[in-house]
């Protein structure tokens, strides 16, 4: 209790005449003590998103992060944010066990690291743009009284707006090599909260959570007195504001009656890594069967959709399966007159003559109703270390042998829409690509008035990752306005509004009490409203302006404080160079 105390104390106990003992926190229990609230506020953080979805400690854990790295040395607050970054990764990303039981050991200090930097320039942002220079010569007396006067409220903001913008930069450059489990997917659940998601992008949530982080440690350095509970009203009001304008948005909600109609088939194939030749043909039959039930029920669906790799072979090989393949699908649609759009392996289109062969791909295809191949989508933002291994030359071989799958797919390049039907324009992602917020805001400022993403989970048959990814690709439906068709392989076959609201739900028996968690087989034919030419929204028609205000706002706060630090280093030194300053 007393280091609690010491620890959340605003206001030093002495008669006013000398700073605090503080020598606790040099100490070892001291630093141990951070550290283990460090670790425990990513604990939380992780705890806030699936499958525990208690949203409000992500607040807490913006807090504790807040409370050790503004309170220390950089160095030791860059230790801090790293554990934090532990704290969170190792529980959150847990799930990449059922991969390889030490993937989350590896990935999880990599991770960390974003949240390093940022807890490490904390301490010199707080520093030089808190305190003015008066009370910076003045002691540690005059910073704590400065601190905690009304005059303090303007520079308490600054640094709780400047500090989370700095966080939610970071956060957008992380989520150029792994988007996953970002603050604002937390909040998934909370629909009047993630509608800010259409006028900003998901950052925007990122950044009123990091905050209210930042309100919350001012309230509680200055003991909730004046200036830091001002900042914190003021933290509360924006998001206040915020969950009132979603709710707003959700009342002038107009559903679109429902004129598509899409089967989704979920074969719950067993993730098959190197197929052999019985299992693909199991998993084609499988696939073929479930596709002439759902042909074979009403209302018939216009379009059949099977998931990422729904056959472990390629579509184009000379596989024996792949040829049993190609001509099951084509009877199929040729007999039904409906057509497909299916996740598959493929190959490169290539120029005859071309010197190179080939490369795979992870594909979405297209066949009309005569069974023509008409559209081909290949997936463009790859899964690192699944489906090509970065600087596979550099890395150690035991690395290689433990990811490698024997391929290196090749990137795609074209975000045009699908036309699975004269006013039906399919933005079509595969699996993880659903996750990234580019990738869709471009289908939709090419044209595409709905989102199909063909997923597989199989990689994680008990983990809590198929929520994860759910939780994630919802937020792209908001983000864009436009709703989201998922078919997946083992789970979460649904619609997504472009509310973010979870619907039409390929229901299975399971022991889960949501629906949407359930892994199993079936199919259903879906009731999706597509609206011809859906209205951009603010975030797709303005892509990253967010994002934009965010670094000129964190270059003002960057130059103030460099201009802070020069005026008090050149105010010491003229205190040294003074006449008699030495004796």
């Amino acid at each position: 209790m007393p280091q609690l105390r010491k620890f959340f104390l605003s206001k030093p106990e002495t008669d006013g005449s000398e700073a605090p003992d503080e020598s606790w926190r040099i100490s070892r229990a001291g630093k141990l003590f951070r550290l283990l609230t460090a670790f425990a506020g990513g604990a939380l953080y992780a705890a806030a998103l699936p499958p525990f979805n208690l949203e409000p400690l992500v607040f807490a854990s913006v807090f504790l992060l807040y409370l050790v790295a503004a309170e220390s040395h950089w160095r030791f607050a860059a230790l801090a944010g790293w554990v934090w970054g532990l704290g969170w990764s190792l529980f959150a990303y847990q799930f990449l066990r059922e991969i390889d039981p030490a993937v989350p050991y590896l990935l999880a200090p990599v991770i960390s690291v974003w949240p390093a930097v940022w807890a490490g320039l904390i301490p010199f942002l707080k520093r030089n743009t808190l305190y003015p220079l008066a009370a910076e010569l003045g002691g540690f007396e005059e910073r704590e009284k400065f601190l905690q006067s009304s005059a303090a409220f303007g520079r308490w903001l600054c640094f709780a707006v400047g500090s989370a913008a700095l966080f939610t930069l970071l956060e957008w450059t992380r989520s150029r090599l792994f988007n996953w489990n970002d603050l604002a997917v937390t909040q998934y659940r909370n629909l009047a909260l993630i509608q800010l998601a259409a006028f900003t992008g998901s950052y925007g949530i990122n950044f009123l959570i990091a905050l209210a982080g930042g309100a919350l440690y001012a309230a509680c350095r200055t003991g909730f007195r004046r200036p830091g509970l001002r900042v914190l009203l003021a933290a509360v009001l924006t998001l206040t504001l915020a969950m009132l304008g979603g709710l707003i948005r959700l009342d002038r909600e107009k559903p679109v009656k429902p004129n598509w109609f899409p089967a989704v088939i979920q074969g719950d194939i067993s993730q098959r890594r190197n197929a052999n030749t019985n299992q693909a043909q199991e998993a084609l039959e499988i696939y073929l069967q479930l596709s002439r039930d759902a042909l074979a029920g009403k209302p018939k669906p216009e379009i059949l959709l099977w998931p990422e790799s729904a056959v472990p072979v390629p579509y184009r090989s000379t596989h024996s399966v792949s040829f049993l393949f190609r001509i099951g699908l084509q009877n199929l649609i040729l007999q039904s007159g409906v057509p497909m759009l299916i996740g598959a392996i493929d190959f490169e289109d290539k120029l005859p003559g071309s010197a190179t062969p080939p490369g795979m791909t992870n594909s979405a295809l297209f066949f009309n109703h005569r069974g023509r191949l008409r559209r081909k989508y290949d997936k463009i933002h790859r899964v690192p270390y699944g489906e090509y291994i970065p600087f596979r030359r550099c890395l150690p071989g035991f690395i290689v042998r433990m990811i490698d799958m024997n391929r290196d797919l090749v990137p795609g390049a074209d975000y045009n829409p699908i036309e699975v039907r004269s006013d039906v324009r399919a933005g079509t992602a595969i699996c993880y690509e659903g996750v990234f917020g580019y990738l869709t805001r471009e289908f939709a400022r090419r044209g595409a008035n709905v989102l199909v993403v063909l997923s597989n989970d199989a990689w994680y048959p008990k983990s809590s990752e198929p929520e994860q990814h759910l939780a994630n690709a919802t937020l792209r439906a908001v983000e864009t306005g436009l709703p989201m068709v998922r078919c997946g392989n083992n789970g979460g076959s649904l619609v997504v509004t472009p509310y973010g609201r979870i619907t039409q739900v390929l229901t299975v028996d399971g022991p889960e009490q949501r629906p949407e968690l359930r892994r199993g087989r079936g199919v259903k034919t879906l009731a999706v409203g597509v609206e011809p030419n859906p209205a951009y929204t603010f975030y797709v028609r303005h892509s990253e302006w967010f994002i934009a205000v965010l670094a000129a706002v964190e270059a003002v706060f960057w130059l103030a404080a460099f201009a802070g630090f020069k005026k008090r280093k050149q105010a010491l030194l003229d205190a040294i160079r003074r006449p008699g300053a030495g004796s």
